[in-house]
């Protein structure tokens, strides 16, 4: 075995069990999640379809429904354990490291394919990111597929043109805030190499056909609802006019953002990101025209444009997030490893500097990824808490018929609406009855933003039974009570 190959196993290996371990402890199961469960729930038990996904930031535009399609085989297999599709989603981002070093070892070396997948495996927030049940967790995958469908393209490999469309519509299909923008990104890549693709656009129909067939659910439920998504997306982009220019606070305030989130890629400490990313423009300056080819370009040209066109996004009031950039964080790494390891082979000056960047990088992430994998239990709320609570009730209840109520910020408790639905069907064999019983559970989680709320919340339920039990997972509270009055 080659000890590039070996070096691969053993860097995708650490990504898996960084990624997966103690999966429950961690894992956060909220309002998000728990809206996803529930109507997987309906899909994989009542065999209910649906041809929209889950909702984006903007008002009245949805995904599509891949990213549901794509976790509930991982439900089913559990039983209906958040677990399962954690893992799932884990398991496509190791997959994603290792198509970021095939793309990194074929169109640059090995060094520059090993050294990528490293650093992405051990950065403590995109291994944060990677844990995290939503759409566009699986993201990188997709996005990868495409990118590496585009420079297969233009090295001249046209059979790759459905692969292309097919992964950009799936892309799309999971997080559509910068998603969107590796259409433009394509196109440029495109017509910066038409002269090497040009007898090749024939083929290039098939990947417009499998982009449009992963538009066809939305397009459907766009026409069966009087055209509502396409209402919503007119409105968002004409009448609120979301793009446009700005004055320069805006910039250098987006610009900002920019750095912090993808400093933090590599940098838990902003000084030493600030010194590394001067220290990158140096050596980009000083080694671009030696650097750049046409495989470099293309990366560029795909990690750059989501950039360009956000900074003159002023919809959903101005708000843009670290997680728009999920497609486009390993192309920036690998951008970042083909640019050092470049420089490391041309310039014995700057080796040092070099290993004092990637050790630097590797020690505050590890320190990192040891006070958030190794943290004690429990000390956030997490899927093991919050079960615990739902069965401390089911337990206690112990056949009896009860209610159970519960208060969680921002109000709406999918997370436990399924957590009861999933535990009282698969281990309890019973549920909650929906007309009042004497006996009533309540679970609530600490309000830091509306105290006031959960203190009228526990008012409301202080006056229909005082509590006569009471304990604690983390910071989840559970009590049994018994109301003042039979109904």
């Amino acid at each position: 075995m080659k000890k590039s190959t070996l070096l691969l196993i053993i860097i995708l290996g650490l990504a898996l069990f960084l990624r997966v371990f103690r999966t429950s402890d961690l894992m956060g199961f909220y309002y998000d999640q728990g809206r996803d469960g529930l109507i997987i729930w309906d899909l994989i038990h009542k065999g209910k379809l649906f041809l929209i996904g889950p909702t984006t930031g903007i008002e009245g535009i949805f995904l599509g429904p891949f990213y549901y399609y794509l976790i509930a085989p991982f439900y089913a297999l559990g039983n209906g354990n958040p677990v399962f599709p954690s893992v799932g989603l884990a398991v496509i981002n190791v997959l994603a490291i290792a198509v970021l070093y095939y793309i990194g070892s074929k169109y640059f070396n090995k060094a520059t394919g090993l050294l990528a997948s490293l650093l992405i495996t051990v950065s403590a927030n995109l291994i944060s990111a990677h844990r995290w049940l939503s759409n566009p967790t699986p993201l990188p995958l997709f996005a990868l597929l495409a990118l590496l469908s585009l420079l297969k393209i233009i090295h001249g490999f046209k059979k790759w043109w459905p692969i292309l469309g097919l992964c950009a519509g799936l892309s799309l299909q999971l997080e559509a805030a910068s998603a969107v923008f590796f259409i433009p990104a394509s196109f440029l890549i495109l017509l910066v190499n038409f002269g090497r693709i040009r007898s090749g656009l024939k083929t290039a129909l098939f990947g417009v056909i499998a982009f449009g067939l992963t538009l066809l659910p939305q397009l459907y439920f766009d026409f069966r609802h009087d055209h509502i998504l396409l209402k919503a997306f007119n409105r968002f982009l004409l009448s609120e006019k979301s793009f446009q220019p700005e004055v320069v606070g805006f910039f250098s305030n987006r610009l900002k953002f920019y750095f912090d989130n993808f400093s933090n890629i590599l940098f838990i400490e902003k000084p030493t990101a600030v010194i590394a990313g001067l220290f990158l423009l140096i050596l980009l300056l000083v080694f671009s025209k030696k650097l750049f080819q046409k495989s470099f370009a293309a990366l560029l040209i795909w990690w750059a444009t989501p950039l360009i066109f956000l900074l003159f996004y002023h919809g959903n009031h101005g708000y843009v997030w670290g997680y728009y950039f999920t497609g486009i964080y390993p192309v920036f790494v690998l951008l970042i490893s083909a640019l050092l390891v470049f420089v490391f082979n041309k310039s014995i000056l700057f080796r040092p500097f070099i290993l004092i960047f990637i050790f630097m990088s590797l020690f505050q992430n590890l320190k990192q990824i040891k006070a958030d994998l190794f943290r004690p239990y429990p000390s956030v709320i997490s899927l093991t808490t919050s079960t615990q609570a739902v069965d401390w009730a089911y337990r206690d209840a112990n056949g009896m018929d009860f209610n159970i109520d519960v208060y969680v910020p921002p109000v709406i408790p999918f997370a436990y609406q399924y957590l009861v639905l999933w535990r009282g069907e698969t281990f309890f064999h019973t549920q909650p009855l929906q007309g009042l019983t004497s006996r009533l559970y309540t679970i609530h989680e600490p309000e830091n933003e509306r105290p006031e709320y959960l203190v009228k919340w526990l008012k409301r339920q202080d006056s229909y039974g005082p509590v006569e039990a009471q304990t604690k997972f983390g910071d989840v509270t559970v009590e049994r009570r018994t109301r003042i009055s039979k109904p």
